[in-house]
C-alpha cells in the first residue's frame, strides 16, 4: 500500500511537467486588406510545443495558414512554416498568390538567415522560393499579426477574428515598441539597419543552392 502511495505521489508530481511539454494548438482569423482594397479571409493555426513554464504555451513548432482565391472561391490554398518565423504579408497580384515570411529561429524547412525575409509565390501549382526582389512593387506594407507586445492580450488564444483594422493596430504598436531598436519587423524594406540585404536570396549559400536545383 505504502509503494502505491509513493508511485501515485510521484505521478502527481510529474503531472505538471508533462503538461508543460504538450503541445498547444491555436486557431483564429485574420482579414486581410489587399494592395486593392479587397478583403479575404485567412484561416490560421500556430502549434506550439517543447519545455515551457506552467501556465505558458511553449516556442512556437509549426504555422499554418490556408486562404482562398478572391477571383475563384473555389481554389483553395494551404501554406506552412516551422520555428519562430512568421507571415508578414499576404497578397494577390494578377491573380496569384503572393506570401513574405520573417525568418526566425528553429525554422527547418529554411536555408534563410534568421532575421531575413523569404518570399514566396505560386509557380506552376505549387509554392515557390523567390528573391525578395521579384515581389510586386505595388505591396508596400505588411498586413498580417506577426507579433504581440508582452501587455497586449494574445488574441491567437480567443479563436477570434482580427479584423484589418486592429491587424494594422498590433502592426502600430510594434512599431512604436521597436522604435529605435535594430529589428527590422513590420517594415518591407530592402536592407536592415546594420546595411545587410533583407532579401533571403541575396545570401550566397542560398542562392547557390537554388541554382543548382
Amino acid at each position: 500500500m505504502e509503494l502505491i502511495l509513493r508511485r501515485c505521489f510521484a505521478l502527481v508530481l510529474l503531472l505538471p511537467a508533462l503538461a508543460s511539454c504538450t503541445p498547444n494548438t491555436f486557431e483564429w482569423k485574420e482579414e486581410i486588406l489587399l494592395h486593392d482594397g479587397r478583403r479575404i479571409i485567412a484561416e490560421r493555426k500556430d502549434v506550439a510545443g517543447g519545455w515551457a513554464e506552467p501556465g505558458q504555451s511553449g516556442s512556437t513548432q509549426k504555422r499554418t495558414i490556408t486562404f482562398l482565391d478572391p477571383d475563384d472561391p473555389k481554389k483553395r490554398y494551404t501554406h506552412q512554416i516551422t520555428g519562430s518565423s512568421n507571415y508578414l504579408l499576404l497578397d494577390f497580384y494578377r491573380g496569384v498568390p503572393w506570401l513574405i515570411v520573417s525568418v526566425g529561429p528553429f525554422s527547418v524547412d529554411t536555408d534563410c538567415p534568421i532575421g531575413s525575409y523569404e518570399t514566396f509565390t505560386q509557380v506552376n501549382g505549387a509554392w515557390r522560393s523567390v528573391s525578395y526582389t521579384d515581389l510586386p512593387r505595388e505591396f508596400t506594407k505588411p498586413n498580417m499579426a506577426v507579433e504581440y507586445t508582452p501587455d497586449m492580450p494574445d488574441p491567437r488564444k480567443k479563436g477570434k477574428t482580427l479584423s484589418a483594422e486592429e491587424i494594422q493596430k498590433l502592426i502600430a504598436s510594434m512599431k512604436r515598441v521597436l522604435a529605435g531598436a535594430s529589428g527590422t519587423t513590420w517594415r518591407l524594406v530592402e536592407k536592415n539597419s546594420h546595411g545587410r540585404p533583407i532579401d533571403c536570396q541575396a545570401y550566397p549559400a542560398v542562392k547557390n543552392k537554388d541554382d543548382k536545383k
